[in-house]
């Protein structure tokens, strides 16, 4: 009995747990003795309806909390409860002591004794209020969205993922055309398109066939928004986008919208908006547009220049007259006096604007003469012109003359045989020629027209035909710069009509216009929240990027990243954080790969990534690591901080796929299955792929481990002197011996190693454990010793290298000259400038110099003689077929000829047979290395291998 009766501990534990419970679900409970009277509620009650610790639990204490509209009601309910008896439930409100209404659910039940009277009861409290006003804000929605469907213009249809109608307006058939007893809920997509495919709306041919294409694309769930033009010649939008429910395709919802009015409307708009802005752009002064609201809604560039307004007032989204005045009145242009005041009651005055015309004198003593009329809609135009100058010239000169001399555009007069009879001060300023020097020069109207092609005597012809021409052309500045320029050219008759006496050319330079025009071509191929290319860009450079690996034989790899869970952020603390979020993501992918990548984003948390001539898998697995670790650090948005690890998927150019399409999708169907593998890892599209970059990450994260484990051991390969077969050194070779004691080939892990960047502190590592080495065997009495130690080309990039090697040769009190380093020909001639330099600094420590597998590189003998070099290595290539390839042999021969005479002792490597020991004798080579003299050792076979060598017992 004892086994089934819980233990205090663990009844204790239950109760906590219980407790616990409560909490999280908002939970409180109360109790009441009916027969004793007395009333204990429970520490989440009291908390939720703020109740005071030390105030004793109370019917009326509760009665006192609930709201007087509903307080009735719940003691009557409770009341019959305890009449009764069982199970009741009632909801009710509380005003809490924040002023608050909070809605809360109470659930009673009551215990009878042995006569059924009722003894006891039992309760709990629970606080909906969320719930309540998330079920009526549901309800809300659901009324209005269905008010406002009804009453849409558009049409619309939801098909369900078996493509059948469930829900549809009544405006579907009228836009579409379509009977009545067509639409029924359930009826199938190729039903209802077999209307118009038979009504020749989907073009020639059987509508059977059609209608069947149009089902397949259907089924893909596509996002899709094109324009349609029916027989009756209404224009309609279509946009469709799929419908998912929990990751999953639901279906898809179309809207179908009559835009016939709307294109007319655009089209003329568009003309009357290009002739409106032509002639502002044209307009020889300052014109502002103010609408009723006294906000500025257009307005030229020559507004700042007469009025002397900097670009940053015109920066802010919306701009008012307010704006201007204050600006105005700050620098003192209507007197004096507070600048709000004055400011406050101009703008009061233009509240009422009347037509005006007047001139006002600047304080800088210029003169503008402002005209204003107001419009029909409120608001009204102001005409700024500077007339500085025009009042002191002479009162008998002619307006045209002050508009030549002082219009921002160039304005050019042309005789008969077409050349400059005089141009105005702003052509040199657009072109930087001298207005005079060009007098009498062929005028040309550019160097290569903008419209359709049209060339200069065109021009010419359409100017004397029609008497004149508008149009862009490209203009060539004195230093021979071409630039973008707008050219109005018209004729001139003498008395208005008769015969032509000049032409007159205006034009402006462009390059602004030009500018803001690609910036809003970048605004239509880029996301306008990341600022990364957006789905339309990274198709057409994705095409591109194909076109050029095909031509130029090359890969390339598409890598699809999703970031996991991040539905989860943005559902719990907002789009706002989630869209910061998504910004850094994209400067994190940005900052990681090449500029001669493409980063895009498709939408949503899904990013791509092109990656440019990558020449193996295991280069495109090294991004997707690399990427992984960047984007998987801690995020902080709004003092959160955040995480959002991607799963990514590679797909490979042209393995898997020769299409956008075809390398979008594997990718993707790649990246579901790395999220099928737990997420937060990587796959390719193909096994064989995914095994060698997993087996290649393995290997990178097992020699991760291993530099930090010190799991390295130096092994050592002697060198001896041609000539007396004398011990003369030691070259440190790196072997990697993992825990098991397997040792693994350096021809594995170091280009690894190089390729990761862990080679410069594995180089550190063994140029200190070979000199430390060195420093036991010179205690122990050989001293006559050179340790050569490698280095590789990343090593040669480190500019430390210097102080690192000249602080281990001091910590281990070893002469400079007993350490030898080996660099190889392409290592050095990667950047043999900046080698040289490096190299330089090396030998003023006093340490030597050998060039390792020569013969193998590409190097140039200018800058090997500049290299501060003691030893030339022969590479084994050419040692092992000395004796039976001439060629190698005179290879051999010449090279060692050519280090002698630059002052150079020359060692031969991989030498393995006596034959090869007295051809290399002959040649002249000053030290040998090989298996025939000796394979690397271990530390103390080494040793032992020395002291046999310097006693004569070799």
């Amino acid at each position: 009995m004892s086994n089934l009766t819980p233990s205090i501990d663990e009844t204790e534990r239950l109760r906590e747990l219980l407790r616990y419970t409560h909490e999280i679900a908002k939970v409180g409970t109360w109790e009441r003795d009916l027969v004793l009277n007395k009333v204990w509620w429970s520490d989440e009650f009291r908390a939720l309806l703020h109740v005071d610790p030390a105030e004793p639990a109370s019917l009326d204490g509760l009665l006192a909390r609930i709201h007087q509209d509903d307080r009735a009601e719940f003691a009557q309910q409770l009341a019959e409860a305890y009449r009764s008896g069982g199970s009741h439930h009632q909801d009710f409100r509380v005003l809490r002591p924040d002023g608050l209404v909070y809605r809360f659910q109470s659930r009673v039940r009551i215990e009878c004794d042995a006569e059924g009277r009722p003894a006891r009861a039992m309760g709990t409290l629970q606080d909906v209020t969320i719930q309540v006003a998330v079920e009526e804000e549901l309800r809300r929605q659901t009324a209005y969205l269905t008010a406002i469907l009804n009453h849409l213009p558009q049409g619309i249809s939801v098909f369900d993922e078996q493509l059948r109608l469930q829900y549809w307006n009544s405006k579907l058939a009228e836009v579409l055309g379509l009977p009545d007893e067509l639409l029924y809920s359930n009826v199938r997509f190729e039903d209802l398109i077999q209307v118009p495919a038979r009504r020749g709306e989907y073009g020639p041919g059987d509508p059977d066939e059609l209608v069947r294409q149009r089902r397949e694309l259907a089924l893909r769930f596509e996002a899709h928004r094109f324009e349609r033009t029916r027989p009756t010649g209404r224009t309609h939008l279509v946009a469709g986008e799929p419908m998912h429910i929990e990751g999953r395709i639901a279906g898809f919802i179309t809207t179908y919208t009559d835009i016939t009015e709307l294109k007319n409307v655009e089209r003329a708009l568009e003309r009357q908006n290009s002739r409106l802005q032509s002639i502002l752009d044209n307009m020889p002064c300052g014109v502002s547009l103010f609408d009723k609201d006294m906000r500025l809604v257009a307005y030229n560039e020559e507004v700042k220049r007469v009025l002397d307004i900097p670009d940053e007032l015109f920066e802010p989204e919306t701009v008012t007259l307010g704006d201007f005045l204050l600006f105005n009145a700050r620098r003192g242009e209507y007197g004096p006096g507070d600048p709000e005041t004055l400011a406050s009651r101009l703008v009061e005055r233009a509240r009422h604007p009347r037509p005006h015309s007047f001139e006002r004198v600047r304080p800088d003593g210029s003169v503008i003469h402002v005209r204003g009329q107001p419009l029909a809609d409120g608001g009204f135009v102001t005409v700024y012109n500077d007339i500085t100058e025009l009042k002191q010239a002479e009162h008998g000169r002619r307006l045209a003359d002050k508009v030549f001399e002082n219009t921002p555009e160039a304005i050019v007069i042309i005789d008969l045989s077409r050349r400059i009879v005089s141009a105005n001060p702003a052509f040199r300023d657009i072109t930087g020629l001298d207005p005079q020097a060009v007098v009498g020069e062929p005028f040309v109207p550019g160097e290569d027209s903008a419209n359709a092609g049209l060339d200069c005597e065109t021009i010419w012809q359409i100017l004397e035909k029609q008497g004149n021409f508008i149009g862009e052309t490209i203009g060539i500045r004195a230093d021979g710069m071409p630039y973008p320029r707008s050219l109005t050219m018209t004729t001139v008759r003498d008395q208005g009509s008769g015969p032509i006496t000049h032409f007159i050319a205006i034009f402006t330079d462009i390059t602004e216009r030009k500018r803001n025009e690609a910036d809003i071509q970048h605004l239509a191929h880029h996301d306008a929240l990341t600022g990364l290319a957006n789905r339309f860009s990274l198709y057409a450079r994705l095409e591109q990027s194909i076109a050029d690996a095909k031509r130029n034989a090359h890969s390339l790899a598409v890598l699809f990243l999703d970031l996991d869970r991040f539905k989860n952020i943005n559902d719990s603390l907002g789009h706002h954080v989630g869209d910061a979020l998504l910004i850094q993501v994209g400067q994190r992918l940005r900052e990681t790969v090449r500029e001669a990548d493409t980063v895009a984003r498709l939408g949503g948390d899904e990013f791509v990534v092109v990656l440019q001539g990558v020449a193996t898998a295991g280069g495109a697995a090294h991004v997707a690591g690399e990427l992984l670790k960047t984007l998987s650090a801690a995020y902080t948005v709004d003092g959160v901080e955040l995480h959002a690890i991607p799963s990514i998927g590679i797909s490979l150019y042209p393995d898997d796929s020769t299409t956008p399409s075809g390398l979008l999708r594997n990718a993707d169907a790649a990246m579901y299955h790395a999220k099928a593998l737990g997420r937060g890892n990587y796959q390719f599209f193909t096994e064989e792929l995914n095994r060698a970059a997993t087996e290649r990450l393995q290997l990178e994260s097992q020699l991760r481990r291993a530099v930090v484990k010190q799991e390295f051991e130096l092994w050592y390969q002697p060198l001896f002197d041609a000539a007396d077969n004398r011990l003369t050194g030691f070259e440190a070779l790196i072997r990697w011996r993992q825990p098991d004691g397997a040792l693994i080939s350096p021809d594995r892990f170091i280009p690894l190693a190089e390729e990761t960047g862990i080679i410069v502190e594995l180089g550190d590592w063994v140029i200190r454990e070979a000199c430390c080495q060195l420093r036991r065997w010179r205690s122990l009495g050989l001293r006559d010793i050179r340790m050569s130690v490698n280095l590789s080309a990343r090593q040669l990039r480190d500019r430390r290298l210097p102080e690192t090697v000249a602080a281990v040769l001091r910590d281990g009190d070893i002469p400079p000259e007993h350490l030898e380093l080996e660099i190889t020909e392409s290592s050095v001639m990667e950047h043999p400038t900046e080698a040289i330099e490096l190299l330089g600094a090396l030998k003023a420590s006093g340490v030597g110099i050998a060039i390792d597998d020569f013969g193998t590189g590409y190097s140039s003998l200018s800058y090997l003689k500049l290299f501060p070099l003691d030893h030339l290595k022969i590479d084994r290539s050419f040692v092992s077929d000395i004796e039976t390839d001439p060629n190698d042999s005179a290879i051999v021969t010449a090279a060692v000829s050519l280090a002698h005479n630059l002052g150079l002792k020359v060692i031969a490597e991989g030498v393995e047979t006596a034959t090869q020991v007295r051809r290399l004798r002959e040649i002249g080579c000053d030290e040998l290395q090989g298996y025939h003299f000796s394979k690397p050792l271990p530390a103390r076979e080494a040793e032992a291998f020395a002291r046999k060598a310097q006693t004569g017992g070799r």
